[in-house]
């Protein structure tokens, strides 16, 4: 080629072919070399996309990148995204203005994992009925303008491919895609809080759902807001409760079990979280805290050890500083023969990760049942919601819950019990009350004749202003953000967990 000078490229004029048949060899030739490279082209792109602009990231080859529904990211998702796409096709259709709120969570989960499909698909059912509600006025009450998009977004196994993905996040913050908010976050780890720092510096406001750690929110640093009361609130309710009993129990005992995991911030945080809070209010513990370390191998050896300790003990209640998969563990652990020893364990919100997720075959069901009943373990927990919580927070007029339930039936199927029962671990309502928020927010800075300048600025103005008189009504109660982000003094659920799989509502703790 000849270079032109301002840089541009002019091909060389072809040569002249002295036979026919060489010109007509010649272009079949080109055509097989053509086609070859468009098919090579073609499978590389297979090779690395698991769908237009979801592309196969690290080892595991895991699907990262935000979907608008057409992509589901595993077969126990199809039914919430195909309606999340329905949904986001209907607020394209209007040609109405419109602003998007990503949802994002370790959609890459492995089996054994705390996390497992049914709690994503949980939430992922409450953001989509936010949505809903956002969208048609009849539902929600706050206006239906700027229309609201909705992007699902993984994050990866264990938060790890967060990177990624929050740099398309920023991306779609400055392009046609107007995103403006993004809410979930999952699980309290190394990789969500390198997430949670990325989009704060880029000045893209969140709002946690199930994520609890209390290094995320930041006064100094205003961006990230969570509808989930963090693990030094957890932890503070669940001291008052021991605390009463210690009172109302003449000689009532409390050991502690940790997770020595400094990768996992839940753990930690509630741990710190839970011995301040003992010592500032008075609650006595016996022994040291009983250690065990997750992520390596011998677990099971361990929790053996543990359970041991705990009947040596023989305390009336153990406030366990662990994830539910480990909760589990301990359960197994206690149901040996030569332990049984009856004990109360208290945890926090994790706990609901004890049950196995919908994947898991009828006869682990069955097994977790019997050797939970046999270990005589009963395990409370501070729930970020329950159904029965709305109920004793709202009187009857104000109490979101009954509309709540008969939108849940339509979109999903069954009754008003069978959408309560659906409801009970809080996954639904969580969900939902994190994409509420944000689009209270949205609907506040857009203004009353919903025309006013919606994007990642005004957002977090307004989320700033969600609070006092202003608190957002949600699902889990009145949520009045303090300075930080934090949900100031909110009510959670003390929830018993059930062998068969049940959580029955026991009362109403605050910090």
């Amino acid at each position: 080629m000849v270079t032109l000078g301002d840089g541009s490229f002019e091909p060389r004029a072809p040569r002249r072919l002295k036979a026919p048949w060489i010109a007509a060899a010649t272009i079949v030739l080109a055509g097989a070399v053509t086609g070859g490279v468009v098919a090579y082209q073609a499978w590389q792109q297979n090779a690395k996309e698991c769908a237009p602009h979801i592309l196969k990231r690290g080892d595991r080859k895991e699907c990262i990148g935000l979907s608008d529904g057409s992509f589901s990211f595993g077969p126990s998702l199809d039914v919430v995204m195909d309606k999340i796409k329905k949904e986001n096709d209907r607020v394209r259709a209007s040609g109405k203005p419109f602003v998007s709120l990503a949802y994002v969570e370790p959609l890459t989960t492995a089996k054994g994992e705390e996390e497992t499909k049914y709690g994503l698909r949980a939430e992922l059912e409450g953001a989509y009925l936010a949505q809903r509600e956002l969208n048609e006025a009849s539902l929600g009450g706050h206006g239906d303008l700027p229309r609201v998009r909705l992007l699902v977004g993984n994050l990866g196994l264990r938060s790890e491919q967060w990177r990624p993905l929050t740099e398309e996040l920023v991306a779609k913050s400055k392009d046609k895609n107007h995103l403006i908010a993004v809410a979930g976050f999952g699980q309290s780890r190394g990789g969500t809080k390198n997430a949670v720092d990325a989009l704060r510096d880029a000045g893209i406001p969140m709002m946690g759902a199930t994520v609890t750690a209390d290094s995320l929110a930041e006064a100094a640093r205003p961006g990230f807001f969570r509808t989930s009361p963090p693990n030094r609130d957890q932890a503070a309710a669940v001291v008052n409760y021991l605390v009463k009993r210690q009172k109302d129990v003449p000689g009532y005992t409390v050991a502690v079990i940790r997770d020595r995991n400094e990768d996992d911030i839940y753990n930690t945080s509630m741990f710190d979280s839970f011995a301040t809070a003992a010592s500032v209010k008075g609650l006595k513990t016996v022994g040291s805290p009983l250690e065990f370390l997750s992520g390596v191998d011998g677990i099971s050896n361990a929790f053996s050890s543990v359970a041991d300790k705990v009947c040596a003990l023989n305390p009336h209640a153990v406030f366990f500083a662990g994830r539910g998969v480990n909760v589990r563990n301990f359960i197994y652990a206690m149901s040996a023969s030569e332990r049984r020893c009856p004990v109360t364990l208290i945890t926090g919100d994790d706990a609901v990760g004890a049950y196995f997720g919908s994947q898991d075959g009828e006869a682990l069901h069955d097994k977790l049942r019997t050797e939970w009943t046999e270990s005589k373990v009963t395990v409370l927990y501070s729930s970020l919601a329950h159904p029965s919580l709305a109920t004793k927070l709202y009187d009857k007029e104000h109490d979101p819950l009954p509309g709540f339930l008969t939108l849940y039936s339509t979109e999903f199927g069954g009754d008003d019990a069978a959408a309560l029962k659906a409801l009970q671990d809080g996954q639904v309502i969580m969900g939902h009350d994190a994409v509420w928020a944000l689009g209270v927010a949205v609907r506040n800075a857009a203004g009353p004749e919903g025309n006013g300048q919606v994007n990642t600025g005004s957002t977090l103005q307004m989320l700033l202003q969600l609070s006092g008189k202003f608190a957002v009504s949600g699902l889990s109660g009145p949520t009045s953000f303090a300075s930080d982000g934090n949900p100031d003094n909110k009510a959670m659920a003390l929830v018993q967990m059930e062998p068969s799989g049940g959580y029955t509502f026991k009362d109403v703790v605050r910090p």
